[in-house]
């Protein structure tokens, strides 16, 4: 393992396990676990009758919905914008989505991030009201939508990192 390589896994492990730490949560979506992720429809129907659908509540998600792309959504109350200020030096693009009128934060956003080649990295159907990414230095598109309202920017994310903040007049 080349050492470039090494400090892009050792950082990449931290930034899990920092996240994980605020109370993240680690997700592989449905379609990248296969067929070996859903049991069998006779395992399915034993299942519906033994046991009941366990449901988990966290306050701060993290996924990686696009192989490669890490990033921690949440913000919700004065407790986890703290928290989530306090992380923000070790995410590269730290995004944070307001109703301009009142500045009140918002969620329910639905959000794209697409590197300079316009491949998504990043693809989000409820984000907010803040959202941070780990993402390699260069240019990025970011489309914002919230009641149908969308917002573009194309930012550079650059060593320090960018915070880029998405205001709608509603």
């Amino acid at each position: 393992m080349t050492m470039l390589n090494f400090r892009r896994a050792a950082a990449r492990n931290a930034t899990l396990a920092l996240a994980l730490g605020l109370g993240g949560v680690m997700a592989v979506p449905a379609w990248a676990a296969g067929s070996a992720a859903s049991p069998a429809p006779a395992q399915q129907a034993t299942q519906a009758k033994t046991s009941q659908p366990k449901v988990v509540e966290e306050d701060v998600t993290i996924f990686d919905m696009v192989p490669g792309t890490v990033y921690l959504n949440g913000g919700v109350g004065k407790d986890e914008e703290t928290r989530m200020h306090k992380d923000a030096h070790n995410w590269a693009l730290r995004m944070t989505f307001s109703d301009k009128s009142s500045n009140e934060f918002v969620a329910g956003v639905k959000l794209k991030v697409f590197n300079h080649e316009g491949r998504a990295v990043l693809r989000m159907k409820d984000a907010g009201p803040m959202t941070y990414v780990q993402l390699p230095q260069g240019e990025y598109r970011i489309t914002a939508t919230y009641k149908n309202d969308m917002l573009t920017r194309v930012v550079h994310v650059g060593p320090k990192g960018l915070d880029a903040n998405f205001h709608w007049a509603i």
